[in-house]
């Protein structure tokens, strides 16, 4: 296995010799397969947590499951990855493939030790319990948020990255590293174990940069919203010079009463001067609401009173698997229920699009109310935007198995999408341990190798709390905050495009792009005209009396 190692080296050394990159291109000319076991449902969220972490690195990489793994496929790759998401007895083929692979092999969770690569130096003792991870030569030592499960390794000859420590168990090897194999013995990747693996990560794909992205988002900004308060906010923004995001949900709507961005003329025009100075405007839902909660406070995309994906109008009586005799008629209903979630987040995608469209204002991302989203949810989204703001929701089973990276990422289940993540948090009303909260997730955010700082906040909350969060966010040394205007977005809805790039914004449309655009501009009219019209008559009244005099 040494040997087959240093012939792997030799290989790299000579192709980096003749296909040196040229200067702006990427790092390396990696390629990536990840395998992975699993064998329920659930434990999807542990493949969807990696591959969202992997996005951070490289585009080129492919996803297979073991049972769909020929030996012949992973010829072509320079770098291995096997997820034991779920125990499981390999098959003889996938054991052969990942012991000859030639090149870097990084194992993660269950089933490692069926693998014999470099003299079997891999002995999985047990497994232990541990509530803290440090990461041996830095400065991260992280405490989990509950007890976690890893595995025991009897380690004589590896080199030893990252330790698991716990209370009753000690200290145990996470991260191990055996002359270019990797193992790292956790078995759930979520939070904050799933930032050690970043880091990980990192070291096996050569990718130790060190960069940090501060973000700014300003929440829920709905027609109801005062506009005098939000004034004030952005124009502070604008002192200090500071590019941010602005989150709009341009309809509102509690107990049966709507109010659209058209009757809210002093927020638009507040929106408009936010997007000159600084601000990137983001769709957040069209009303982000779904049934009867207030606009701000409602799930627009997910049904999260019966915690599954918008299968039925909001004013339809739910229907469960109990209200059908058989379970094959029950996926019928399933089946076009899915079919409606499809064009209901289509038909909210372009009002909210449009409506904003309509009024000068222009997004250049997408944010699910709550970060609730199916996963056909992102397909759709995937159609018209390129970029979305936030958190993941992992699967189909619950909105509440959400997942952010540390730094920007294009999932493959996200369908294209680059996601902006949202790490750090916001301050929560009426919590008087948010703000210490809040600066716990900065300083730890930090610490680590590449990662975003990035937080939202409410503007009810005022323009003094937002001051404070923006301090805090600038003890961030060497960070640099993200204008998404300067980045390349797209979003295509009908015949309206956007676009931005280097911070320009770019637009095409028609003069008359909606329905609603088209009401808009009859009223705008009709306040022009019908004064007109009024001077006119009262002119042609005078005229007459003159005449009637002579």
């Amino acid at each position: 296995m040494r040997i087959r190692y240093i012939l792997y080296l030799l290989l790299s050394l000579i192709g980096f010799t003749f296909v040196q990159p040229s200067e702006g291109s990427a790092e390396t000319n990696q390629k990536v397969i990840v395998i992975y076991s699993m064998n329920e449902e659930a434990q999807l969220k542990q493949v969807r947590i990696l591959d969202t972490i992997i996005g951070q690195f490289t585009n080129d990489y492919t996803f297979v499951q073991d049972d769909m793994l020929h030996e012949e496929d992973v010829a072509d790759y320079s770098h291995l990855i096997y997820l034991g998401a779920g125990k499981k007895n390999l098959s003889e083929h996938v054991t052969n493939a990942i012991n000859e692979f030639v090149g870097p092999v990084f194992m993660i969770g269950h089933n490692a030790e069926q693998f014999k690569r470099n003299h079997t130096w891999l002995h999985i003792q047990g497994e232990v319990i541990i509530n803290q991870i440090t990461l041996l030569n830095s400065q991260v030592n992280q405490l989990l948020p509950e007890d976690r499960i890893m595995y025991q390794v009897n380690n004589e000859i590896a080199n030893v990255l990252m330790t698991g420590f716990g209370k009753q168990s000690g200290q145990f090897p996470l991260l191990l590293d055996n002359e270019g194999d990797f193992y790292f013995a956790a078995q759930s990747l979520f939070s904050p174990v799933g930032e050690a693996l970043t880091e990980a990560l990192g070291v096996f794909l050569d990718h130790e940069e060190t960069k940090h992205i501060r973000y700014l988002r300003l929440e829920d900004i709905h027609p109801k919203v005062d506009a005098a308060k939000l004034k004030k906010q952005a124009t502070y923004l604008k002192q200090k010079n500071i590019p941010y995001m602005v989150a709009v949900i341009p309809v509102y709507t509690m107990n049966g009463k709507t109010v659209h961005l058209s009757d809210a003329p002093k927020l638009v025009k507040t929106l408009k001067y936010m997007q000159n100075n600084g601000a990137s405007i983001v769709l957040h839902g069209y009303k982000h609401q779904y049934r009867d909660s207030e606009t701000g406070e409602g799930f627009e995309f997910w049904d999260v009173e019966y915690d599954r994906p918008i299968y039925q109008p909001a004013t339809e009586k739910a229907l469960l698997r109990k209200d059908y005799p058989s379970e094959k008629k029950y996926e019928s209903f399933i089946e076009e229920g899915k079919e409606f979630e499809k064009t209901y987040i289509k038909n909210a995608l372009r009002n909210g699009v449009e409506e904003l469209v309509a009024h000068g204002l222009y997004p250049l991302a997408f944010e699910a109310p709550h970060y609730a989203m199916s996963q056909q949810g992102y397909n759709v989204i995937s159609e018209y935007f390129s970029s979305y703001i936030g958190r993941l929701q992992l699967t189909d089973q619950t909105w509440q198995s959400e997942y952010v990276p540390m730094y920007e990422t294009q999932p493959k289940f996200m369908n294209g999408l680059t996601l902006y993540p949202e790490t750090v948090g916001f301050i929560e009303q009426g919590n008087d341990k948010a703000f210490a909260q809040l600066q716990q997730s900065i300083k730890t955010m930090k610490e680590y190798n590449k990662s975003y700082i990035s937080a939202f906040y409410h503007p009810y909350l005022g323009k003094e709390s937002l001051k404070k969060v923006v301090e805090e966010l600038e003890t961030v040394e060497n960070a640099t905050w993200l204008d998404l205007k300067k980045r390349e977005n797209s979003v295509e809805i009908d015949e309206i495009n956007i676009t931005s790039k280097d911070g320009k914004v770019e637009i095409s449309k028609p003069f008359i792009s909606s329905e609603y655009e088209r009401n808009i501009k009859i009223k705008q009219s009709l306040k022009y005209i019908l004064p007109s019209l009024l001077v006119v008559a009262v002119l042609i009244v005078l005229i007459r009396k003159r005449k009637r005099r002579e």
